[in-house]
C-alpha cells in the first residue's frame, strides 16, 4: 500500500542548515515501511553549458540546481550530497535528514551572493521512494521553504 507522508523542512537552528523531516502518516494497514530515498532533483533541465565557457557537461550535472542539499556521511546522506537513505520506519514515525543551503559553483555567474538571491524562496524538490517487501512507491514532491527560520522567529517555526 502507498505510504502516506508529511513533509517539511526546520531550519530552527539558523538559515543555511536544518533537518529534512519525512514523517510516515499512513496507512494504518500497514504497520512499517522498510526503506526510504530521498533525492534532490534539480529546479529544471539546462542546455549544455557554452563552448569555451571552462565548465564541463559533468560538472554541471554534478551540480545540486536547488536551495539545500543533504550533508554528506550524515543521517545517510550520499557523498555527492543529492540523495540520503535511511532503514524502515513504523507508521506515525519521521525520518530526518541533515541539510545544507547549496553552494555555488565557483563558476556560476555572479557567484554566491547571485546563487542566494536565485534561490530564496525556491521550494526543495525531491523524489521519495519507500520501500516494504519487494515494492515500493515514489513521490515526486515540491517542499515549500519556511517563510522564516525558527531561529529567526525565537525559537517557534513559522511554516
Amino acid at each position: 500500500m502507498r505510504p502516506d507522508l508529511a513533509v517539511a523542512i526546520d531550519l530552527r537552528h539558523g538559515p543555511d542548515s536544518g533537518v529534512l523531516a519525512v514523517k510516515l502518516v499512513g496507512p494504518r494497514e500497514v504497520e512499517r515501511y522498510d526503506w526510504i530515498r530521498v533525492t534532490v532533483r534539480d529546479d529544471k533541465e539546462r542546455p549544455p553549458p557554452r563552448t569555451g565557457s571552462g565548465v564541463t557537461l559533468e560538472a554541471q550535472q554534478r551540480q545540486v540546481w536547488g536551495p539545500f542539499w543533504f550533508r554528506p556521511g550524515i543521517e545517510g546522506g550520499s557523498e555527492d550530497h543529492r540523495s540520503a537513505e535511511q532503514g524502515g520506519k513504523a507508521v506515525t514515525d519521521t525520518w530526518l535528514f541533515a541539510i545544507d543551503r547549496v553552494l555555488a559553483p565557483h563558476w556560476y555567474s555572479g557567484g554566491g551572493a547571485a546563487w542566494r538571491e536565485d534561490y530564496k524562496g525556491a521550494p526543495m524538490r525531491l523524489r521519495i521512494e519507500v520501500g516494504l517487501g519487494d515494492q515500493s512507491w515514489v513521490e515526486l514532491l515540491e517542499i515549500e521553504q519556511p517563510r522564516r527560520s525558527a531561529y529567526e522567529d525565537g525559537g517557534v517555526t513559522v511554516a
